[in-house]
Order: structure tokens, then C-alpha cells, then sequence
């Protein structure tokens, strides 16, 4: 994997801001970014979005002689792929040291940990069980992409339907969807992963994003589940350091109650799409296009800096209102977003229609001389004869262009 530099610049404004428990996305510390998850037409295929962070996962199975140790088990691979479209540093077709992490982190997190009821894939001992595959690919790379592979995993897990199987004898019959219904699979707790970082002051963060985690020394994952059980932990050193303290005491007191909420959220999405399956409404469409923004090409770019801001004076009601100067022109304005939040819009180009200096003038002085503009008040109902102007005419020598309503010629 190729690799990518970060300037001192950016590495000591990011320590200093840290240094003042002040993130450059607004958030706390221990705040983690907003979970979004879609799923599409089939069967265990989902898309989480950890803020910037994407990842879509699909499980997929066939049957299969199961392993020699495990006669009356299922089996489950796991496999995670890093290419060119999460970021530009990823190399095509190509195994890279992070996905080689990722891939054992969520070994860890849900196969080892026997989260899947292995026993309940099996159709005849010793001779044919499901075999579950499950493809997590990264979409894109804003940081920590382990929790949102983790997200989209369990996600996709719970989604998953398989097709019934009757056997008799010998002779197995794979039921299609629409002679039976499928079954679910069967998951004894939910576990989830949560990231931590340290920096070298020795602060700790949650959710850390792809510049965070550039400059952090330490990286600590927990995986737990619903019942604030540990199932998987994986601490790494990112850099020679000395300053990393005690960070699973500091990360534990905030690890339960996240976990929690998370795979409530979870769950909620899971059994919203599968009723609105099964429910008689035509209408329903996979959700997996509400996640495409169809009128931009560039999804993922943002010309705008995200702030925070220690006083917010700006009211409510001047919150779409622009600002003029002394030359009448645009100027910039700020837009409240939420609380504690603001984006600049900037007006550098205008269009046609939208107002601004008059450009049309004449092209040369002697031009100008030769036409005098007198400005007539409409209001007025002053009547000028014709014989007024022909008299003009003769005895002038310059040309008197008068701008009047065709009504007060007579």
C-alpha cells in the first residue's frame, strides 16, 4: 500500500486543537459520528455510512461438506477488500496490511466470539451444512473503517434470509423463495466494534476520522456486545511512544452505553425493512437508493470547512439573510446548521438575472460627448410640442436627447 504523507503543519495544528479538547468536525471527544444503513433488493446486502465512512456488505451461501472437527457446524468465511475507490492509496487487486487487520478483527468480533449458531446451518451431519460468505468492501476512507465494517457486517447478518432445505435420505431439496419463506439466521448477541485513539498529550478520542488517525500514536478496539460483554480486543501502537496511559479504563466508561444504543439502532432498521418485506404494500422498493445523490457526480466533495464556534450570536431569523456593501455587492453569508454548527456559502461567481453592476457603457469618450441623457421625472404630466423640438434642432449645435413617455408628445 502506498503511503501518505501528512505535512508538520498539519500534524501540530491537529495535536494543538486535541490539546484544547477541540476536534475539527465540531465534535466532543467521546462523540461518535452519525450511523445511516440501507439495504437493497437481496437478502443480507446493506450500506452503512459512518459519517464519510462507507462500507457495503453482502452474505451469500451454498452448501458444503462441513470440516472434519466440526461434523454437525456450519462454516462461515469472512473477507474484506480495500480498493482504489475507498482512497487513492489502496492498491487494485492487491491484499494490503489493513484489510489483512480488518479481516481479523472481525474474525474475532463475530466468528470466534460464537455469536452464530453454527449448529442450526447444519442439514445432515457430517455430510452437508451452509456455508455463509461475507464480502464487506470499503466505499470510502474518512477513518475508522473497522467500526463501519463491523456495523455493515452485523447488519448484513441479521438481514440475511437462507432458503429452507428438506432432507430425505440422501436426496436434499433447496426450497426457492416463493414455495417457502426464508429463514433467518439465528445470533445468540449482537457484538459490535468501537475505536479508540491517542494522541501524544496523552488525550483519547472516539471515532477518530482519516486525518485523526494519521496523527495518533495508539489505537485501541473493543468489541462488545448488548450486554456490555467483551468479545474481542485489539490494541496496536501506531508509533514509538511513551505517553500512552491506562486507555481501557477511560474508553470503558464510555464504550457500554454506545454499544448499546448502536445496535438498538441496528436492529430497528433490520426489522423495519423486513415488515415492510412482508407487508402487502406494492409500493415498497429497495432503500439502497436513498443513499445516492443523483444530482451530484462528485458525492463525496465538500468545498466547505465544517467549524467550531465557542459564541453563536447569529439569531434564527437573519439565518438566510446576505449582506451588502458599499459597492452593492454580495457579499458572503453564513448559514446555521445546528446548534453550535455554521457553513460559510461563499458568492464568488454570479448569473444571469441575479443582479449587479451595469457593464454596458459607451466604447470611446467622443462618443459620450456627443449625446447628453436628461432623465425625466414620470410623474410629471409636463406635454413638450414637436415644434418645440424642431426649433431645437435648428438653433443648437450639439443634439438634445430627451427620454419621454409617447403620451406627452403632442
Amino acid at each position: 500500500m502506498k503511503k501518505t504523507i501528512l505535512t508538520n503543519c498539519e500534524r501540530n495544528f491537529i495535536n494543538a486543537s486535541i490539546e484544547k479538547k477541540t476536534r475539527l468536525d465540531g465534535r466532543d471527544l467521546f462523540e461518535a459520528r452519525s450511523v445511516n444503513i440501507y439495504f437493497g433488493s437481496d437478502w443480507g446486502t446493506c450500506i452503512v455510512s459512518l459519517g464519510k465512512t462507507r462500507a457495503v456488505a453482502q452474505v451469500s451461501c451454498d452448501i458444503q461438506q462441513p470440516k472434519p472437527s466440526r461434523p454437525n457446524e456450519g462454516m462461515i468465511y469472512i473477507n474484506v477488500e480495500l480498493n482504489p475507490l475507498a482512497a487513492q492509496h489502496f492498491e487494485n487487486n492487491r491484499q494490503c496490511e489493513a484489510a489483512t487487520l480488518i479481516n481479523r478483527q472481525l474474525e474475532k468480533c463475530i466468528k470466534e466470539s460464537k455469536c452464530i449458531d453454527l449448529e442450526s446451518l447444519c442439514i445432515v451431519a457430517d455430510k452437508k451444512v451452509w456455508n455463509l460468505r461475507l464480502d464487506i468492501n470499503i466505499l470510502n476512507h474518512d477513518g475508522n473503517l473497522i467500526d463501519c465494517a463491523s456495523i455493515a457486517a452485523l447488519a448484513a447478518l441479521l438481514h440475511f434470509h437462507r432458503p429452507d432445505v428438506t432432507s430425505t435420505g440422501d436426496n436434499i431439496i433447496v426450497h426457492p423463495f416463493n414455495e417457502k419463506d426464508a429463514l433467518p439466521l439465528r445470533l445468540f448477541f449482537l457484538p459490535v466494534c468501537v475505536s479508540f485513539i491517542t494522541f501524544e498529550s496523552g488525550i483519547t478520542i472516539m471515532d477518530p476520522t482519516y486525518i485523526e488517525e494519521k496523527v495518533a500514536v495508539a489505537q485501541l478496539t473493543l468489541g462488545v456486545n448488548s450486554y456490555k460483554e467483551l468479545c474481542s480486543l485489539h490494541f496496536d501502537y501506531l508509533t514509538k511512544t511513551l505517553t500512552v496511559e491506562d486507555v481501557i479504563s477511560v474508553a470503558s466508561n464510555h464504550v457500554a452505553k454506545y454499544a448499546i444504543n448502536l445496535i438498538k439502532q441496528i436492529k430497528e432498521a433490520v426489522v423495519k425493512d423486513i415488515s415492510l418485506r412482508y407487508s402487502k404494500d406494492n409500493t415498497y422498493s429497495c432503500h439502497i437508493k436513498e443513499c445516492i445523490i443523483s444530482n451530484k457526480i462528485t458525492t463525496m466533495c465538500n468545498d466547505n470547512i465544517s467549524i467550531k464556534l465557542h459564541n453563536w450570536n447569529f439569531t434564527q431569523q437573519h439565518k438566510n439573510e446576505t449582506y451588502e456593501n458599499d459597492n452593492n455587492e454580495e457579499t458572503n453569508h453564513i448559514v446555521k446548521l445546528a446548534e453550535g454548527f455554521a457553513e460559510l456559502i461563499t458568492n464568488e461567481t454570479k448569473t444571469i438575472g441575479d443582479g449587479g453592476h451595469n457593464s454596458w457603457c459607451p466604447s470611446s469618450e467622443d462618443e459620450m460627448s456627443d449625446v447628453e441623457i436628461i432623465s425625466v421625472n414620470e410623474s410629471s404630466n409636463t406635454t413638450i410640442n414637436k415644434a418645440d423640438i424642431l426649433e431645437l434642432d435648428d438653433d443648437s449645435e450639439e443634439e438634445i436627447i430627451e427620454i419621454v413617455d409617447k403620451k406627452d408628445i403632442i
